[in-house]
């Protein structure tokens, strides 16, 4: 029952010794696949400003509701009543 378990933490410790002896390789590799992440993600990024750009600039701007404008109305009346009634 011991022997699979030792072979596999002999096996473990090969690997954490090699990954150790080309620790400078790996993290070359690690450095090269972050600088393309940043890459393509940039390009991303800008392409999805300038796709949200594009529809902002298509949208019709929508027009303010009535009910809106009648409080703002209302408002301005009362405001003017005021300033008549003192």
């Amino acid at each position: 029952m011991a022997l699979p378990l030792f072979a596999a933490g002999l096996a473990a410790g090969a690997l954490a010794i090699v990954a150790f002896n080309n620790r400078s390789k790996i993290a070359d590799k690690l450095q090269k696949g972050v600088k393309q992440a940043k890459k393509i993600a940039r390009k991303e990024i800008d392409e999805a400003f300038e796709f949200a750009a594009k529809v902002k600039s298509e949208l019709k701007p929508k027009k303010p509701k009535r009910t809106q404008n009648r409080k703002k109305r209302a408002a301005v009346k009362t405001k003017e009543e005021n300033k008549n009634a003192s």
